[in-house]
């Protein structure tokens, strides 16, 4: 699976204002990522997507090692 700006807005059951809040980015940003107006750069998605896999990989151990692996993310 190909994470983007909706993959990461999933994964934290949240909105343009959640992923600015919680990442630092202006909110114009994150809408202009939503809307198709402008892509977010690749390193970043993978950034965010590797913050969010790390948060959760001490709470829920082998399952979120199962999605990380599936979506390309490589904690070694």
């Amino acid at each position: 699976m190909k994470a983007d700006i909706h993959t990461i807005i999933d994964m934290l059951h949240s909105d343009p204002s959640g992923i600015s809040t919680k990442f630092g980015i202006p909110l114009r940003t994150v809408y202009a990522w939503c809307s198709g107006a402008r892509r977010p750069p690749d390193y970043l998605i993978t950034m965010m997507l590797n913050i969010i896999l790390l948060e959760r990989r001490s709470s829920n151990g082998n399952e979120t090692e199962k999605l990380a692996e599936g979506m390309g993310a490589d904690f070694s």
